[in-house]
């Protein structure tokens, strides 16, 4: 690889975003991390899923266990399983490249879901991890943990190297982080001036307004984030709405019946032969009167 191939791919960035089986229910998830932690075109968001083989396999209504099934049976059923978890992800991928966002998949298959994501942080050194910390359904603001089973047991089983948010409905519910964090040196005294030597004076005033300014630049930039953020998710959620109604358009337009009176008849012939019909029926009630 070349150095300057190489110094590009030490450069970007990935962030790892745990998404589930159920459609739609990593949304909220991942709208958080295009908001927080996508910051630039060298960010590439990676969809991370663990698909877990089905046990049960539902025949007319009824579930019968896998070990009740024929090999081929299973192995059909949960090929199509497979098939439908990653249009699922790729349907997502779709829509963050509608919006400009590099975005791939990384899928894993595991009986756990929780040993899946704890092998995938240590296969591929994952260092930033969004998960759901609870259902969307189960928000609110005293939350500061996560809820779920799946999302207790990976803050206790994730490798500590790993940084992990956790998120409810489009908020944050708290960080595991264990990575040592180094204080700062602290400064050395300063030596006692020497009799006839002026001692040096700080410019408070010049920090002071230097302060400020960093301040005003923070919040400057802060404000920025936000309504890149805000964009991001109204974007997104365009996407998402206007792909459902088109996918509403569709289903409407394939229940509709051809009308037997119309058949193939071309549309002008159609409107012509009925205009006539009307003036007919018009020229008879006018001359019953």
């Amino acid at each position: 690889m070349e150095p300057a191939a190489a110094a590009a791919a030490a450069a970007e960035e990935k962030v790892f975003v745990a998404v589930p089986a159920e459609p739609g229910a990593g949304q909220s998830t991942l709208l958080w991390a295009l908001g927080h932690l996508y910051s630039s075109r060298a960010t590439t968001v990676v969809l991370t899923h663990v698909h877990v083989p089905p046990q049960m396999i539902p025949i007319m209504g009824v579930k019968f266990h896998v070990s009740k099934m024929g090999a081929d049976q299973v192995r059909v059923f949960r090929r199509a399983e497979r098939e439908k978890a990653e249009e699922m992800l790729d349907d997502y991928i779709s829509r963050c490249s509608e919006i400009k966002v590099k975005c791939e998949k990384l899928v894993i298959e595991n009986e756990d879901v929780v040993s899946g994501l704890v092998e995938l942080i240590r296969l591929h050194g994952i260092t930033k991890l969004v998960v759901a910390g609870a259902a969307d359904k189960q928000y609110s603001k005293k939350l500061n943990r996560p809820v779920s089973k799946t999302a207790t047991e990976i803050m206790e089983r994730a490798d500590p190297s790993c940084k992990i948010w956790f998120v409810c409905k489009e908020k944050l519910i708290c960080i595991r982080d264990k990575e040592v964090q180094t204080a700062p040196p602290a400064a050395a005294a300063p030596l006692l001036p020497t009799v006839g030597q002026e001692v040096p004076r700080l410019p408070f005033h010049q920090e002071e307004d230097e302060t400020d300014k960093e301040m005003g630049l923070d919040y400057e930039l802060e404000e920025a984030r936000k309504a890149v953020e805000e964009l991001m998710s109204r974007a997104l959620r365009e996407s998402w709405r206007r792909r459902k109604a088109d996918q509403e358009v569709a289903a409407s337009l394939q229940k509709v019946t051809p009308c037997p009176e119309i058949g193939s008849e071309p549309m002008e012939n159609f409107s012509t032969r009925h205009t006539q019909k009307f003036r007919l029926a018009l020229f008879l009630f006018l001359f019953r009167l």
